[in-house]
């Protein structure tokens, strides 16, 4: 029995040094060398395969935004253009033509140096043989002719910066009047004016309210004395030679009420 219980205990003393041999042979293999370094690597080993391994969550990646090239979705509608509002008294203008009559004179209000004309835009053009008619446009956007009974009348547009420019020339009627200066015996006709045939404060620097006795075609060397509407007439005219020389525009001091 006692050799039985030797041989027992023998056996026991062998597996435990083998195991501790294997164990030595593991940590010699981990690079452990003493007992601290055992602790360490157990106490820095993974958990178990029975736990769950704690879950992070991947991080949020946001593309960059799309660089802003300038191009528009074509289904947007493209931006509708801008349209300046239209220029009424410019369209006014436009409207003339070559030969037109117009109902429309100077005042007398800028003096003798400019013309202040009745209207401020054209209006529609009336009969040449009426008397309506007052001037003639003879030629548009152009040098415009200078002469006695002779002018224009011009417009620039704020909203399109384009300029209209009509050349006029006065038409006269027997019986009405224009606007005079007098000056001793001598009288300056205001040749582009028209004013209404009755004494009244007129515009300065006018003293005088003429009135046409006729329109005739002129004679060569025609003046005043051309005037005479009958033998003896004793009559005091002031005349002027207009369309180029070719009208004889006779005129009198105004005598009405």
């Amino acid at each position: 029995m006692a050799d039985a219980s030797d041989d027992h205990s023998t056996a026991k003393l062998w597996a435990l040094a083998g195991g501790i041999a294997s164990v030595l042979s593991i940590l010699t293999w981990l690079g452990v060398s003493n007992a601290g370094e055992l602790k360490d690597l157990v106490s820095d080993s993974p958990p178990s395969s029975s736990s769950p391994a704690p879950y992070t969550p991947s991080p949020t990646v946001r593309a960059p935004d799309a660089p802003d090239t300038g191009e528009r979705s074509t289904d947007e509608p493209d931006p509708e253009p801008s349209t300046p509002a239209p220029d009424p008294t410019e369209e006014a203008f436009e409207a003339i033509s070559v030969g037109d009559c117009l109902a429309v004179h100077d005042t007398g209000r800028g003096g003798t140096t400019s013309v202040d004309w009745s209207v401020g835009a054209p209006p529609d053009p009336v009969s040449c043989a009426g008397e309506q008619a007052q001037v003639q446009v003879t030629a548009i956007n152009t040098a415009c002719p200078t002469g006695y009974g002779k002018s224009y009348w011009g417009y620039r547009s704020a909203t399109t910066g384009d300029t209209t420019k009509l050349c006029l020339t006065r038409v006269y009627h027997t019986g009405y009047c224009i606007l005079g200066r007098q000056s001793g015996h001598s009288i300056s006709l205001a040749l582009m004016t028209a004013v209404a045939c009755r004494r009244e404060p007129v515009p300065v620097p006018y003293n005088q309210i003429m009135h046409i006795t006729g329109v005739y075609r002129a004679p060569a060397g025609a003046d005043a004395n051309n005037c005479r509407r009958a033998a003896g007439d004793q009559t005091r005219y002031w005349a002027a030679r207009v369309d180029d020389g070719a009208t004889l525009l006779c005129t009198t001091i105004y005598q009405g009420s």
